[in-house]
């Protein structure tokens, strides 16, 4: 289990989603308007609702379980079988969309793919197969953004949905044959007693996920139910962009959990491999706020002009999205070290009652910027519990190096939105060069380099100058 190795392979379906999609948008900014975007954001929130009303274990435990099972060399196609069998249980519920408009009913068949490919990636993530997740990934976003430009171009809603369904079929049939390969033919089995179990233990993720959804989604809601679907669609652009840099940390990040739960059941300390993630993910996390925000401004105003109002908004939604991943990075140690999961259900039901309070009260005075302002308040709130239930547990303990980070996390912020002049972008990268330089020591280095793959070894003497060949103090 090859943290980096897997976080660049992760990575590279990251950035055929960025590109694709960004071809996408562009054509469809050029030749559709806010309304027929709106109509694909729908569809898009709705995945959200299966994946997060629908995933009945989730797919942290089941990535946890398999992990551990993985290192313990004892993962089977039984166990694998207990894990792919609640999508099925699941689609009896998928007819309360037959009272929907027409094309919400069309991606029916879609959404129960994307449920069930989503769990076989759960399970193919906690055996190390993340090659074979590349590959499928990458096929179905090609599909899903690349082809579907045939539906845009046509102004065709349901054409669109029928080629999502189709990189369905293909993800799906295609992982599918990659775990049968690995342990043989898997056929889902219906152990209620297993399913329950898990199901018991994941609750509070669970119950935090839904609640979650209001919080991540509510504002959208708020959004088209206030403003209409005209705004939705600006909105929702605004936060598609924004979310770019997020996805590019989650494919870093994701490789967190697998790893964490597989050198857990290995005896490996959790609280060194969090402190190491949390200072190197902080440093990435600072150089990609940096340099996407200039980045994500310069994209709307030359290829979206359509969209420049809702830039203002794109920022505060980057920063929610982006800045405190390290923090929130730090949940992927809490879940491998088995502690408990309820506060999180806390957090999530006040999240949600805050997102929806906050876009109530603020969307109608001040548009989509309201929106974006509650996802910031709603952040800053996540991260503070995320960060204290983790000092309390013991899963992180942070040194000064980690204390030094987290003051600079709010400070960044605070400079993007109130200073920001371009010409001080670059001595902030400068600055964050020298903070590198105060954060990672020699041993971060020796341990980084171990994961490295032959071929990225060169990494090792760039580290080594900016870490300033310290020792550990």
């Amino acid at each position: 289990m090859n943290p980096i190795k897997n976080a660049f392979k992760s990575l590279s379906v990251t950035t055929t989603n960025v590109i694709v999609a960004l071809i996408f948008f562009i054509i469809t900014a050029k030749i559709t308007n806010p309304a027929f975007f709106g109509k694909v954001a729908i569809i898009q929130l709705i995945e959200v609702v299966t994946s997060t009303f629908f995933y009945i274990i989730p797919g942290q435990i089941i990535t946890r379980e398999i992990s551990y099972l993985y290192a313990k060399k004892e993962v089977n196609k039984k166990v694998i079988g207990k894990f792919l069998s609640f999508p099925f249980l699941a689609l009896p519920f998928f007819s309360v969309l037959l009272l929907f408009p027409n094309y919400v009913k069309l991606a029916i068949p879609y959404l129960f793919l994307y449920l069930l490919n989503g769990d076989i990636g759960t399970v193919m993530i906690g055996m190390d197969m993340f090659t074979e997740g590349a590959i499928t990934g990458n096929l179905f976003l090609i599909i899903r953004w690349g082809i579907s430009i045939i539906a845009v171009l046509s102004h065709n809603i349901y054409l669109f949905i029928e080629i999502w369904t189709l990189g369905g079929i293909l993800s799906v049939s295609m992982n599918y044959a990659f775990l049968s390969r690995k342990v043989g033919l898997i056929l889902p089995s219906f152990d209620f007693a297993f399913l329950f179990k898990h199901f018991k233990e994941g609750l509070p993720l669970y119950l935090s996920s839904s609640a979650t959804f209001l919080s991540s989604q509510g504002d959208r809601v708020t959004t088209a139910y206030l403003l209409g679907s005209y705004y939705l669609g600006l909105y929702q652009f605004s936060a598609l962009v924004a979310g770019v840099p997020s996805m590019v940390l989650g494919a870093l990040g994701g490789v967190l959990l697998p790893t964490a739960s597989f050198y857990k059941a290995l005896g490996k300390d959790e609280r060194r491999m969090s402190s190491i993630s949390f200072r190197v993910l902080s440093l990435i996390t600072f150089l990609v706020v940096i340099i996407s925000i200039p980045i994500a401004v310069l994209v709307v105003e030359k290829f979206f002009p359509d969209y420049t109002k809702g830039l203002e908004a794109l920022i505060l939604l980057l920063l929610a999205n982006t800045l405190p991943f390290p923090i929130g990075a730090l949940t992927n140690f809490i879940i491998a070290a088995k502690k408990s999961l309820r506060p999180f259900l806390f957090l999530s039901l006040l999240n949600g009652s805050l997102v929806l309070i906050t876009s109530f009260l603020l969307i109608p005075r001040l548009g989509i910027i309201g929106g974006a302002i509650s996802q910031v308040i709603v952040s800053a709130i996540s991260s503070s519990f995320v960060l204290s239930y983790a000092l309390r547990e013991g899963v992180f303990v942070p040194a000064k190096r980690e204390k030094v980070l987290l003051i600079f996390m709010p400070l960044i912020g605070l400079y993007e939105v109130f200073v920001d002049p371009p010409y001080l972008d670059f001595l902030l990268l400068l600055f964050i060069f020298i903070l590198f330089n105060k954060v990672i020591t020699l041993d971060d280095v020796k341990l980084i380099e171990s994961f490295l793959p032959s071929k990225l070894k060169f990494i090792t003497s760039l580290l080594k100058v900016f870490s300033g060949g310290r020792e550990s103090q």
